[in-house]
């Protein structure tokens, strides 16, 4: 489970060959704006490439920031580029392989200031499950900005948020892209989190059912991420 070493690799040669069946024009099919070779070159790997390319294009609505605040959501990151700046600037690697527990599909080591990504991921031709990794390291460096190495109820609201507003930006750009997808880290993670965070409940009944299931262990919230409501409403 080695980090990737550090390379110099140019986007232009590295991006994926997508296999999404959506129309898309020829602006949608490749990722620009980040200079790999100036900006991370470490990075050599077709799909965290695009992935971390189309993060660092994304731009999350107001209107959809201002309403999980509203929720006691505080996002990490207002941008996909704020989560790039952040990854070059500590130096965070991401590489793949197998997780230690089974339905990992990210996370984060302080140890090695790294983000794994699962390695049944890995080589995807699939454009949907490219944008979900990218989804997948904008949470996982929300963990590593706290530098603490714990969780809460809380924070993981908090991430999980950006992540239902970064899935809807995704939305925006590209249309169903998400909608034919049975990977596990579409079907049951990225997608998942944009439905229950823009549910219209007024209670968010199926989300704290949702964290109650997946993170009813750990406590409502911590020093840097006091619980709010739902945080709460998850603990009773």
């Amino acid at each position: 489970m080695t980090p990737i070493s550090p390379v110099y690799a140019n986007i232009s040669s590295t991006i994926a060959k997508y296999n999404w069946k959506q129309p898309q024009s020829s602006a949608a099919q490749k990722p620009n704006g980040i200079d790999f070779q100036k900006d991370l070159p470490w990075i050599r790997d077709n799909v965290l490439t695009t992935a971390l390319a189309e993060i660092n294009e994304l731009t999350f609505e107001p209107s959809d920031i201002k309403y999980v605040e509203n929720l006691g959501i505080n996002l990490p990151f207002k941008s996909g580029k704020e989560c790039v700046d952040f990854i070059e600037k500590e130096n965070i690697r991401l590489y793949f392989a197998k997780p230690f527990e089974k339905g990992v599909h990210a996370q984060y080591s302080f140890d090695r200031n790294a983000i794994m990504i699962n390695k049944k991921y890995q080589n995807t031709k699939d454009f949907a499950v490219m944008l979900a990794i990218g989804e997948a390291i904008l949470h996982e460096a929300g963990h590593a900005k706290d530098k603490d190495g714990q969780s809460s109820v809380q924070e993981e609201l908090n991430f999980l948020g950006m992540n239902a507003v970064a899935h809807r930006a995704f939305i925006k750009k590209y249309g169903k892209v998400f909608s034919n997808s049975t990977a596990p880290i579409v079907a049951d993670g990225v997608s998942i989190y944009e439905k229950l965070f823009f549910d219209p409940d007024p209670d968010k009944k199926r989300l704290i059912a949702r964290m109650k299931e997946k993170y009813g262990d750990l406590p409502p919230g911590d020093r840097l991420h006091p619980p709010g409501k739902i945080a709460r409403a998850v603990l009773q």
